[in-house]
């Protein structure tokens, strides 16, 4: 199977290149001349929990030659669209796509090639870009792993030999029926600490030590809950979080609680986190706050819930992205923008 890897960032360096520890014939395509260099001349180096360099191959966007199997799309959705344009010539009739971004992309990727080519899927595990040529595993090394399927639920042999390649690269990798549930379980995860986070210009682990930004992740959870619930989907539980209303809604003091030590658990292995949607705005670019925080918003409106938690953290964030305040400044401005409500 000939790979491309579209966007090679945090995450996409990291899981091109167990990939290719793994025997798999990937290119890992990026725009960024400086890491596609260095890449290419002393290999992908995977630091934190993995210490190690990699031999990998990598190329520019305008250096794909020949056709390829599978195309793993993992550049931001805001660049989504073009970056499988530029793919277009270089597909084949049975040509796949796999989604690996965060947010809900499977549609996109059908655009192209059809729902029956689209493979989606929920990463596990986290990434910190640090340089060219260098990404960080910011989760410990048991969280590396993904879980997968098609959005039309078949589960065939080629969604079974994408299972087994990403089993035998990343040490995991579920299978699923309900895609949807994988990605909504995912959407919670980024509306809740990657959308705070980016709000309060924090990681993870600042976010855990602070009372108030843990009962913000608790109401931002259950509107993610209620939401999943009126939808109709099952969360699917991926890396310990499950967002249903029995593990993250609550009406009382002591539910809530329980519900934070819930959240807490789940993430604790995450401290060292930083946000993707931070990296972004960190170096000047769009952040992808609509497509997470901002998809939950919009289901809200279709569905009559309020979403105040999801609204305030979809204002901060473009707030930031708007250069109104810098991210430095962003917790002290922010965290008391959020009202808590009296239990």
């Amino acid at each position: 199977m000939r790979i491309a890897l579209l966007g090679a960032g945090a995450m996409g360096t990291i899981i091109g290149a167990l990939l290719t520890k793994a025997g798999y014939d990937v290119e890992l395509v990026d725009n960024y001349k400086e890491h596609v260099d260095a890449l290419n001349e002393k290999g992908a180096h995977i630091i934190s929990g993995i210490d190690e360099i990699i031999p990998v191959k990598a190329v520019m966007n305008n250096g794909l030659t020949g056709k390829y199997d599978l195309f793993i799309s993992m550049t931001k959705q805001t660049t989504m669209r073009e970056s499988l344009e530029n793919a277009v010539p270089f597909m084949h009739e049975d040509t796949y796509i796999m989604t690996l971004q965060n947010g809900i992309p499977e549609d996109i990727a059908a655009e192209f090639v059809g729902i029956d080519r689209v493979i989606g899927g929920g990463m596990e595990f986290s990434g910190t870009f640090i340089g060219p040529g260098v990404s960080k595993l910011a989760s410990a090394k048991e969280t590396l792993g993904i879980s997968c399927g098609r959005p039309t639920g078949v589960i065939d042999d080629k969604a079974k030999e994408i299972q087994a390649m990403f089993q035998k690269a990343l040490g995991h990798c579920e299978l699923t029926d309900n895609l949807m549930g994988v990605r909504y379980t995912k959407l919670s995860d980024n509306s809740c600490f990657s959308g705070l986070a980016t709000a309060l210009g924090c990681l993870v682990g600042d976010i855990l030590d602070n009372r108030k930004a843990m009962e913000c992740i608790a109401y931002n959870g259950r509107e993610c809950a209620t939401i999943i619930k009126a939808k109709g989907i099952t969360p699917v539980e991926c890396f310990g979080l499950c967002p249903t209303e029995d593990r993250v809604c609550f009406e009382t003091k002591e539910e809530l609680d329980q519900v934070i030590a819930y959240w807490t658990k789940v993430y604790t292995p995450f401290r060292a986190q930083k946000a993707s949607m931070i990296q972004d705005l960190e170096k000047g670019r769009k952040c992808e706050i609509n497509f997470i925080n901002g998809k939950f918003v919009e289901e809200a409106r279709k569905l009559g819930i309020e979403t105040p938690f999801n609204d305030m953290i979809v204002k901060c964030v473009t707030e930031i992205q708007n250069g109104e305040y810098t991210l430095e400044e962003a917790w002290e401005k922010n965290l008391d923008r959020f009202e808590i409500p009296s239990l």
